[in-house]
């Protein structure tokens, strides 16, 4: 029991030897140190935001003037190292049910084109689908006729 005991006082002592202190035996045996990650800190911060694009009633397309204005108020994600790009298509329930979920597919399918076409890899772009929303007032309806973008990645944006 004795020997137990002393081996176990004495094993933190042996450690401490044997470890190398501020490098030095790195140096003489000829190792080198890498830096793992080659990304700056100060410009890798994560980041999270939200867009939204709107429609008009029964409608899945943009005016090019509307696309336009779009892709300058977000230049600056596509600019970043994108993690996911999530795209949440909604719409009202005025109308036809059928058709209000072709035309939530059609809008997310439309804004998920706009994206390849500047550059996001659609490896990236996730798509989801959400039942028509019963708004109370026409402006609840007009926000619901929309395509919600959450951008995820790393940079400054």
């Amino acid at each position: 029991m004795f020997w137990i005991s002393l081996i176990l006082v004495s094993l933190p002592f042996v450690f401490y030897w044997l470890w190398p202190k501020n490098g030095k035996r790195m140096e003489q045996s000829g190792s080198k140190s890498y830096k793992l990650s080659k990304l700056k800190q100060e410009s890798s911060k994560p980041f999270s935001v939200e867009t939204v694009v709107y429609f008009d009633a029964g409608s899945s397309e943009l005016a090019q003037h509307q696309i336009q204005k779009w892709k300058d108020s977000v230049l600056v994600y596509l600019s970043q190292t994108l993690d996911s790009v999530t795209l949440i298509g909604s719409a009202d329930t005025t109308g036809n049910l059928a058709k209000n979920r072709r035309l939530v597919k059609e809008r997310v399918q439309g804004i998920r084109k706009c994206l390849i076409d500047w550059g996001v890899n659609s490896e990236i772009i996730f798509c989801q689908y959400l039942e028509p929303i019963q708004g109370r007032s026409p402006k609840e309806r007009e926000q619901f006729r929309s395509v919600v973008i959450q951008w995820k990645g790393f940079g400054s944006a």
